[in-house]
């Protein structure tokens, strides 16, 4: 017999009945997930916005602590509940693309990292739709989310009024997050506003505070994203105003709001005027037009991608000009700045058409609950948590802020919501996967290893980082026996990470350098070997390994008594060096210092005509690169080429006249190194003035 229609519309059927009971058993547990995930919420952004190893292990700890009382309520009910979440399948199929992308990386340990951050978000995802069982659970989430973006804003104006910061960042690293972070805030916020109540009797009553608290909130956001100058973040907000006007208002408001946003970013005002100085001050911020067009490049010659989380390593192989800048090629992307373009080059095309295909279900799933009878303020919270992740997706399209672990997970928790919304309504129900516990003793040792074996597998990598930069102050300090020590336990800890072995690669060789050890000279060599095994896309690897076997060949470091012998060893070295720099311009075709190097190894393997070539192409791909003009002037001197001396001498005084009063950092400063005064003695001295 089919239930009473009255019983379905008031959510009394069986089915409902029953999946309150099941349910119902969660809400015991409400006050300690409520706490960890608001801990969740507050600590994802305090570290540089998660993206600090520390951050990441903290936040990973968090989700297993989540997934640890889950298991702990599921056992003791005798029912493990597995939701139903429409978007599931597109979660799915994207990652099991990532496991294959992870399978057939060149670099393991890097895309297994990614595939763990990737596992831990859907995790969350389904934690989240598992333990809000309330409306109240949603009302008290937002109340924290929107606390943090008013201590966010607040911190970042402080830094602008106070600390006198550009562009403040309040505690992302970025104020282009920050601001990403804050226009998602501002979305369900102004959702909430637009379908709240005035209160009867004036604008200053009691029940009006349901409008000027919003509105003074919503004022603060925009007045922090105006100082920082993102774009992006601008771009976020307008999207994510834009859904919900246009939802609650209609297409006509929505027309007037984005005339009124034409206009606003056409005539003078603080907005406007700030995003152009940004554009003034930051001209290569626009070169990101140029790394889209790597990117699809990258794409269409590896349509199946290149691996999760390898994007910097394919990168410098399509790198790109940036003229007017002392160091055309001295950009590198380590991101695409674009999220969709980033998963395809890496995980492949079909990630992106998996992705669309996800937000298309979240946002089917939105327009269907927006259908159903619920109050006011939920219809608000479904109408702006819907802005806000339309935000964050326009956001991906400008920029890598996915990464940021705080916008991620703010992200998750939105979609979260709008997969709870339908259950919530409790006025369409559909029945619950459920899993019986009947050996509880069997279940309880399951979940404690499988937890246990999470934790300690997080705590190692996390411990292995912290090792890693203990030896990395110890090898500033030059305590070269720590740095050893510090590099060896993080490598025990997390032996895949070829970052470690280089490190180690590095502090043996700098005791080579002072002691003029063999032993130390062939660790290096060892440890960077090691290293390309792990990642052989990192051309700065083999531009290390080359340096090492040329300080080899220029050391007499050999033990063998004869002459002829420490000359094959040298000739040996020598070789091996051209081979590890062929490799490195091989995987990073625009950095100079690779192709001068090979030019000086020609040299000494006594083949002047290609080392002229390649150091020739070395300035022919960056101009002002001048230890390069220099050595070719050299050359040219050598051989009794004066004109083309003349020539190299003169461009290397114009170009370091031209740029004597930038603020150059450190490797614009390498470009311009050369001595004109040596040359001009030795110029002065062949052909004497007349």
């Amino acid at each position: 017999m089919l239930p009473d229609l009255k019983d379905l519309a008031i959510g009394n059927s069986p089915l409902h009945t029953q999946t309150d009971s099941v349910l119902a058993r969660f809400r015991s547990a409400s006050a300690a997930w409520l706490i960890l995930l608001s801990g969740l919420l507050i600590f994802s952004p305090l570290l540089e916005g998660g993206t600090t190893h520390l951050a990441v292990m903290l936040i990973r700890l968090l989700i297993l602590l989540l997934l640890s009382l889950y298991l702990t309520k599921a056992i003791r009910a005798g029912t493990v509940v597995v939701p139903s979440i429409r978007v599931a399948p597109a979660i799915l199929v994207y990652l099991c693309l990532a496991s294959f992308s992870t399978a057939i990386s060149p670099y393991t340990n890097q895309s297994r990292q990614w595939l763990v951050v990737l596992s831990s978000y859907a995790g969350l995802l389904y934690l989240l739709v598992s333990f809000i069982v309330g409306w109240d659970h949603v009302a008290k989430l937002l109340v924290v989310l929107t606390g943090l973006g008013l201590c966010e804003a607040g911190w970042a104006l402080l830094q602008a009024w106070w600390l006198g910061a550009a562009r403040p960042t309040g505690t992302f690293f970025n104020p282009n997050f920050l601001a990403g972070y804050l226009a998602a805030v501002w979305a369900i916020v102004l959702g909430y506003l637009c379908y709240a109540r005035v209160g009867q009797g004036g604008i200053l009553r009691a029940g009006s505070l349901r409008l000027i608290v919003p509105i003074g909130i919503l004022g603060t956001f925009l007045l922090t994203v105006v100082y920082t100058g993102s774009r992006g973040g601008v771009l976020a907000l307008a999207v994510g105003t834009s859904v919900v006007i246009g939802v609650r208002y209609g297409r006509r408001a929505l027309a007037v709001f984005l005339l009124l946003l034409v206009v606003g970013l056409l005539v003078p005002n603080p907005l406007r005027d700030r995003l152009w100085a940004e554009h003034v001050v930051n001209p290569v911020g626009y070169a990101r037009w140029q790394i889209w067009q790597s990117s699809i490049h990258m794409m269409a010659e590896q349509p199946l991608g290149i691996g999760l989380g390898l994007y910097q390593y394919g990168y410098p192989r399509y790198a790109f000009p940036v003229d007017g800048q002392i160091a055309r090629y001295g950009k590198i992307a380590h991101s695409a700045h674009n999220e969709y373009l980033q998963m395809g080059v890496e995980l492949g095309v079909a990630s992106i058409l998996v992705f669309c295909w996800g937000v298309v279900m979240v946002a089917r799933e939105a327009a269907s609950v927006l259908k159903l009878r619920i109050r006011r303020w939920q219809r608000g919270v479904v109408v702006g948590t819907s802005g806000a992740i339309a935000g964050i997706l326009a956001h991906a399209g400008v920029d890598s802020n996915l990464h940021e672990p705080a916008l991620a997970i703010l992200l998750t928790l939105c979609v979260g919501l709008i997969m709870s919304a339908r259950r919530l309504s409790g006025q369409v129900v559909e029945p619950l996967r459920t899993v019986p516990v009947r050996f509880r003793m069997v279940w309880s040792a399951v979940a404690v290893a499988m937890i246990g074996m999470l934790m300690a597998a997080t705590l190692k990598l996390g411990l292995a980082w912290m090792a890693f930069e203990s030896g990395s102050r110890a090898a500033t300090r030059q305590d070269f026996a720590k740095a050893i020590a510090d590099y060896r336990t993080a490598i025990t800890l997390d032996s895949g990470k070829a970052l470690y072995h280089n490190s180690l690669a590095a502090s043996y060789f700098q005791l080579f350098e002072r002691r003029r050890d063999d032993a130390a000279a062939q660790a290096a060599v060892a440890e960077l070997q090691a290293a390309l095994a792990l990642n052989p896309l990192d051309g700065r690897l083999y531009g290390l390994l080359g340096h090492v076997y040329r300080s080899l060949s220029s050391s007499a470091t050999s033990s063998e008594p004869l002459e002829e012998l420490k000359s094959d060893q040298r000739i040996a070295w020598l070789h091996a060096a051209r081979s590890a720099y062929e490799r490195a311009a091989d995987l990073e075709p625009f950095n100079p210092f690779y192709r001068l190097e090979l030019g000086r190894l020609a040299m000494g393997l006594g083949d002047p005509e290609l080392g002229e070539t390649h150091v020739r192409r070395a300035v022919e791909i960056e101009p002002n690169f001048l230890p390069g003009r220099q050595w070719l002037a050299q050359l040219y001197l050598d051989s009794q080429r004066i004109e083309e001396a003349t020539r190299e001498y003169q461009e290397i005084i114009e170009r370091q006249h031209r740029y004597a009063g930038w603020n150059k950092d450190s490797h614009e400063e390498r470009f311009l190194k050369a001595d004109a005064t040596a040359l001009d003695v030795e110029l002065k001295r062949i052909r004497p003035p007349t």
